[in-house]
């Protein structure tokens, strides 16, 4: 089934409710995950404010100014700008990795009431909807996240309406935020 590229969807409805399907990966969507996650999570206020302090900063050095203010200023920018490359730089390399590690950037999905299952080339997982703390839904995949800043990327192109709903359906009755 791994080797199928076409949407394989079965359900199977005896007293607990089965449905799987197949998840198609590319390094396109890995890449621009990771850019939607980190655009997210920096946002648009925090940049903004990097770029004002940095032109505050280059006023305040073009006239003189050597205050213990600007050095404070300085470290608060380095800072920023630091956060703002390793967040990206770390998800960025870590995704990277974990879809080159699936050997076909193809997987399994299996949902169930009260679990689903992840299957690939880079091996398997299956986990109660309660481990999901929040989705983020962007038109070509969600992001599952498990923590503040561990997520998988699931790509909801070959998901069906239905698969759709089922799935925010069990998140939401686990207590996971949907957004």
């Amino acid at each position: 089934m791994l080797g199928d590229r076409t949407n394989v969807t079965q359900i199977i409805l005896p007293q607990d409710m089965t449905l799987q399907t197949s998840l198609i990966y590319s390094e396109a969507l890995v890449k621009k995950a990771v850019l939607s996650f980190w655009w997210r999570v920096v946002g648009a206020k925090f940049i903004v404010a990097v770029v004002l302090l940095s032109f505050g900063l280059a006023y305040g050095f073009s006239v003189g100014e050597k205050s213990w203010l600007m050095g404070i200023y300085a470290t608060i920018l380095f800072f920023a700008i630091t956060f703002m490359v390793a967040l990206y730089l770390i998800h960025y390399r870590n995704s990277i990795q974990k879809f080159k590690a699936m050997g076909n950037p193809q997987a399994s999905l299996t949902l169930s009431t009260d679990s689903f299952s992840l299957s690939s080339g880079a091996g398997s997982a299956t986990l109660p909807w309660s481990s999901v703390t929040e989705v983020w839904q962007f038109p070509d995949f969600w992001l599952f996240f498990f923590s503040k800043s561990q997520f998988s990327t699931l790509p909801i192109a070959n998901l069906s309406p239905e698969i759709q709903t089922f799935i925010i359906e069990r998140i939401n009755h686990a207590g996971g935020k949907v957004t």
